[in-house]
Formats: C-alpha cells, sequence, structure tokens
C-alpha cells in the first residue's frame, strides 16, 4: 500500500503498488503500472506542490542504450566502453 498526494498535497490516496530504483528497466514498467493503477484521470502534484498534470498527460519516453557509449573512470585517467 501506497500513499499518493493529492489535490495540492492536502488529500492523500491509498494505492496498491511497488518502488524500486529510478533508472531500470523494471522500475519504468512499475511507474507504467502505478500510473495505469491510479486511473487515467488522477491529477498528480508536481513543482514543489504548484502545478498540477493529469496522469494520462505524462509522456512515456525510453531510455537511450548506453551500447557503445566510453565513460571515464579512475579519477579521469582511462576510460571504459560499454
Amino acid at each position: 500500500m501506497v500513499k499518493l498526494t493529492t489535490k495540492r498535497g492536502t488529500a492523500v490516496q491509498n494505492v496498491n503498488a511497488e518502488f524500486a530504483g529510478k533508472f531500470t528497466q523494471a522500475a519504468q514498467k512499475l511507474q507504467k503500472v502505478r500510473l495505469q493503477i491510479s486511473g487515467p484521470n488522477t491529477v498528480l502534484v508536481t513543482k514543489r506542490g504548484t502545478a498540477t498534470i493529469q496522469a494520462k498527460d505524462i509522456p512515456t519516453v525510453s531510455q537511450p542504450s548506453l551500447k557503445g557509449q566510453k565513460i571515464t573512470t579512475k579519477r579521469g585517467t582511462s576510460t571504459e566502453t560499454l
């Protein structure tokens, strides 16, 4: 059971959902499930509680693949290819 705040953060709604890490594929799937459970007309509070957005208006953006990207390691002295 998860408590979601609604109506500018003044009301609380209980929803059955699970939470995971931010950027994993499993977390993205869980986020889709949570939005489906809450319903398309649910109003979510954003921007420090000063703005609202409906759940159906949230865009779904996929994470680009990092394969082939080079990252710096060891205090910036060497690189690794993912």
